[in-house]
């Protein structure tokens, strides 16, 4: 393996003589401390020496320059120069580019101020209830910190600099960034109560990446990386460069010298071995309780998908049995319609025919009309386009006309019809939107009367200062217990088969159920199967008119 490097080296040498024609290697002007213009005009960082140290190495007569990281990948693009160095590889390389291998990885990490956060740990931030953190606005970063936190509450900026300006400010909890940059920026500052946790989040690696058309240059930056991390230099470069800002904080130094003092060098050598254990068990501890925690997340996270995916083939299963209804109920009396129409066509009727054809087509409009009002009703409320217009409701006079407008219709299925106010009732002023309490009222009479064959209804009701109250009772065939509780949500009917013994669209309670929600009121339900329903309806005064 080592004599195929040192030939490789020997013919990078000959191709790349003094004579030979120079390579232009760029980097960024502003990438501290790895590659960035210093405050006397000059290229320096650890990129930049470690050019500098493969060119020394080969006498390969590079021209290293920095610009703006934009300009210099169009550069590279166009051909205008060879190679650039401290690029970031994503996951998938261009094919238009050659990659050497890694000069060296970058991590993400949580930095804190010691001065306002005495003991910060993984585990506290876990616990903390809305902190505040700093962070450069980055999709993978901003799921990396709510999934230990979700209630974090991030604050997005756009330089380290900045970055390490906030931890200055007492009410911030800490910064997830980039740790060398960062550290960088807080050293220049002489910020000596910055600290960072151990933990290493989104590595990448940094390095060259080439164009095309120079192999050779490849093949020799990376034999050059090869050959300085073989003879010391590298080390020399990152430990002047990038290791002032990865020391971690290690307290027992402090203490060093008081141990071997006191208990000599076996007893330190012990104590030592007791830390290490300590500090492991206790990462492997945080560990998995980071993968527990994770795990249980996402069970959660599957049991949400599951239950979602089962009231969606639910709702499903109800839109399509609630359209196979509307379907019904708009056909029906548009045949009705369009068949006496034509029968009116032809002529040779009586006129006792004639009324009759017209009384029909009259009800299958209404009735068509209703079911078309119903579903315009629902959609808006399923969008939210709904709105409450307040008035003055006079509930006696609203009471006689219902007798009056349905007692035609329970007189001819022979049942009575009774309104009648509560022992308590009063005439006071009563403010609520009248149309939606009109529907309201409307839509469960009609239904008491239209599910009852015989026996009567009854609607009874009472006015307060705050409250209406209404009872709407009838005698008739109830509704199953396993169907109540369902009976006011949308696309959901007691009786969903096509050819059901009842005509409607059955939107009237879902309806009424969402225009009392709108008024804040309440419906509670009582029925027995074939022994009749009642239904018990609160609607609060408006707001602005209580007494």
């Amino acid at each position: 393996m080592r004599c195929s490097y040192l030939i490789v080296l020997l013919l990078v040498l000959l191709c790349h003589s003094p004579l030979a024609s120079q390579y232009k290697v760029f980097l960024s002007n502003n990438y501290p401390p790895y590659n960035f213009v210093n405050e006397e005009g000059e290229l320096v960082g650890f990129n930049v020496e470690i050019v500098e140290a493969i060119n020394e190495l080969y006498n390969a007569d590079f021209t290293i320059k920095s610009g703006d990281w934009q300009k210099i990948n169009v550069d590279l693009n166009n051909g205008k120069i060879d190679a650039i160095a401290g690029i970031h590889y994503n996951n998938r390389a261009d094919s238009r580019f050659i990659y050497t291998r890694s000069a060296i990885n970058t991590s993400h990490c949580f930095l804190y101020n010691s001065e306002h956060q005495k003991q910060f740990t993984l585990e506290k931030f876990r616990s903390l209830k809305s902190p505040l953190v700093a962070m450069y606005k980055n999709d993978v970063l901003i799921h990396y910190v709510k999934s230990i936190n979700p209630t974090a509450e991030l604050i997005f900026i756009n330089s380290y600099q900045d970055l390490a300006d906030t931890l200055e400010n007492e009410a911030m909890t800490c910064v997830f960034a980039q740790r060398v940059g960062f550290m960088y920026f807080a050293n220049l500052k002489e910020n000596n109560h910055i600290r960072a946790l151990d933990q290493q989040i989104l590595e990448r690696q940094l390095g060259f990446m080439v164009s095309k058309d120079s192999p050779e240059l490849a093949a020799m930056l990376n034999n050059g990386l090869e050959v300085i991390l073989a003879n010391g230099t590298y080390q020399e470069i990152y430990d002047r460069w990038i290791t002032p800002y990865t020391a971690r904080d290690n307290h027992w130094n402090r203490y060093l010298k008081y141990i071997v003092f006191g208990t000599g060098l076996m007893l330190l050598l012990f104590v030592f071995q007791i830390i290490i254990n300590r500090i492991l068990r206790a990462r492997i501890n945080s560990k998995t309780r980071d993968l527990q925690m994770q795990l249980e997340v996402n069970a959660e996270v599957m049991k949400e998908l599951e239950n979602q995916k089962n009231k969606a083939e639910e709702s499903d299963r109800m839109k399509t049995a609630f359209l196979a209804n509307m379907s019904h109920e708009i056909r029906t009396p548009m045949h009705g319609i369009i068949g006496f129409t034509e029968l009116l066509k032809t002529g040779g009727y009586s006129s006792e025919e004639h009324k009759l054809f017209v009384d029909i087509i009259e009800q299958s409009g209404n009735r068509m009309l209703d079911t078309i009002n119903n579903i315009i009703d629902i959609s808006k409320l399923d969008a939210e386009q709904e709105t409450v217009q307040y008035s003055l409701v006079d509930i006696d006079l609203l009471m006689q006309e219902y007798k009056n407008f349905f007692l035609q219709e329970a007189a001819k299925k022979g049942i009575d019809l009774i309104l009648k106010p509560m022992d308590n009732h009063s005439s006071t002023a009563f403010y609520t939107d009248e149309y939606k309490l009109n529907s309201i009222l409307t839509n469960l009479i009609k239904n008491a009367i239209k599910f009852t064959t015989q026996g009567c209804v009854s609607v009874s009701y009472k006015v307060l200062n705050d409250m209406a109250e209404f009872k709407i009772e009838d005698t008739g065939i109830g509704i199953a217990k396993s169907k109540q509780a369902k009976i006011f949500e949308q696309f959901v009917q007691a009786d969903t088969s096509y050819s059901r013994e009842y005509e409607g669209s059955g939107l009237g309670l879902s309806i009424t159920k969402g225009y009392i929600d709108l008024l804040g009121g309440e419906i509670t339900l009582h029925s027995t199967p074939e022994a009749g329903t009642v239904f018990n309806v609160k609607i609060p005064q408006a707001p602005d008119f209580n007494v």
